[in-house]
Order: structure tokens, then sequence, then C-alpha cells
């Protein structure tokens, strides 16, 4: 971009041809691009983009992601009108779409992504992998842009700013690593670690392993297994039963419960094996730790 350009050029939407002849609303400026339409039964194989690329699904959309980890290994993974896909620039990657799907594609060019962070006192950051999960806040944004694509014909300067500005913000506080050196970059994202441990901690009464967190993160299991460890200090299980136990404590005290209750409350099956993990991570039995409150 040459230096006198302004920052953001108003472009006007417009329709362009999808595959399969079908139409798209576009509306760009210089670091932005928003797409927003049905698509045909297509499949985007083997492909990297030189923008970071989000896409929001509209209701009954549904696509096959694939895309190669690190290591690797291919990852496999379903996009319903739930989530949201993330995918950043330069992420080799096959989407195929059912037929008839409508959705909302918005690019951001790493260079402007990087000029935000800088303001924001980010020196060095890493964008997630592909990340396909829940996201209120951009599944209203596009929808909201939705709408103001098909009401005006064109989009103001101002608009587009301060769209581009909220979604980089946003990206960077909810889809990056710590800025390089505040952290391990061998562990999960912070993100990815908050929703596995609020995962864990709405669900380790039940019989959950590290395959069942993994899914929730749209992760290889192995892979999260992995990072995990690197985040926390310790493996998925040795976490989920110190949650359990942690559960038991505040059981034990604010309760009248009886022990074997408490046990199966917190997701042990039987009583023996909740009274030798309890001791083992505390220190004393479950009957000697409510005693001694």
């Amino acid at each position: 971009m040459r230096e006198s350009e302004p920052f953001f050029e108003r472009v006007a939407n417009r329709r362009r041809p999808m595959r399969q002849g079908l139409q798209v609303l576009e509306a760009r400026c210089d670091d932005m691009t928003i797409r927003t339409g049905k698509s045909g039964p297509e499949s985007c194989a083997g492909q990297k983009h030189d923008d970071h690329e989000v896409t929001i699904p509209c209701r009954h959309a549904s696509a096959t992601l694939t895309c190669l980890t690190a290591s690797g290994s291919a990852d496999c993974l379903k996009v319903t009108d739930r989530h949201v896909l993330i995918i950043p620039a330069g992420c080799l990657h096959t989407v195929e779409w059912t037929p008839q799907s409508e959705f909302t594609t918005i690019t951001i060019a790493p260079a402007f992504l990087d000029a935000l962070a800088k303001m924001n006192g980010l020196h060095g950051y890493g964008m997630a992998e592909q990340v396909i999960s829940p996201d209120p806040f951009l599944w209203h944004m596009a929808r909201g842009l939705e709408r103001q694509m098909r009401i005006k014909p064109q989009l103001a300067k101002s608009y587009l700013d301060s769209v581009a500005v909220v979604i980089g913000q946003h990206l960077l506080s909810t889809y990056t690593d710590a800025p390089i050196g505040a952290t391990s970059l061998n562990g999960l994202p912070r993100y990815k670690f908050k929703r596995a441990v609020d995962f864990i901690q709405a669900h380790h009464q039940k019989e959950i392993g590290f395959r069942d967190i993994a899914h929730e993160l749209s992760m290889s299991p192995y892979h999260f297994a992995r990072l995990f460890r690197h985040s926390a200090g310790e493996s998925p299980h040795q976490f989920i039963m110190r949650c359990r136990i942690e559960s038991a404590k505040k059981l034990l005290v604010e309760g009248n419960m009886c022990i074997a209750d408490i046990a199966f409350e917190v997701g042990y099956k039987s009583q023996s094996y909740f009274t030798t993990r309890f001791a083992l991570l505390v220190g004393v039995t479950p009957a000697a730790f409510r005693a001694a409150c």
C-alpha cells in the first residue's frame, strides 16, 4: 500500500458469480474482503490463502474441513451452522460444502493484523491453528454485515474501517497465542486451554477422557493431549482427577452427604476407588479430611 493512499478505500458492494452460476455480494477495502451468499456443491481442495479467512455459516449450512497439522498428519473436522471457521494465512486445507450452503466469509490481511497488534503493544504473536468454534460475537457480526450488504448499494469508508478494526481486535484477543517470550509456544493457545479447562470443570463428574475434550476443541486427540500437558504441567486425565477431588473436598466440608454418595457425585463408580484416589492426592482419607475440617 502506497503512503499516499488512504488506509481504507470504499468499494461499492457488487455482485460477482460464484461457482455453479450462483451469486454473492462482496464488499472490499484495502485489507479486508467480505463476501456473503450461497455456494454450489463445491470442493475447494488443497489450497492456501494469503489472508486470514473467517467463514460464518448460516442456518443449515455445513462443511467438512481437512487440514494438515504441524506434525504432518491430516485433521478431518465437521463444520456446522453453530460454528465459526477460522483458517490462518498459509494453512493448506480442503473444504467441502454441502449444496446450497449459505455463508459469509471475511478475509483479513496479515499485515493489517500485524499493524493492529503493534498498536496494542504486541510485538510478537502467533495465529492459532485452524479453528472450528462457537463464537457468538462473530456470528452476530456476520448476520449484521449480511443485512447491511443487502440493504445498501455501497458501504461507507467509516463503516468498513470500524468493521476491520473490530474484527481484527477480536482475532488478536481470542485466536492468537500469548506474545512471544511470555509463555511457552509448545502448549495450547490461551483460548483453547481455557475452553479445555471450562469443559473439564463442567463435565468432570461424567465419564470423560482426553478424546472427548479434543473433540470439543476440534483437535486430534493425541495432538491435544501433548499440548495440554505442556500447558497444564499434567495430563488431561490427571487434571480431571484433580477437579473431581476438589469437588469432593467442597462437598465434604459444606454438606452432609455420605462419602459413598460423594464418590458417585464427583464421578467415581466405587467408594473404595474414590478413597484411594483422594488419599493419594490429598494425603488423608475423605473421612479424616472431613473430621479435620
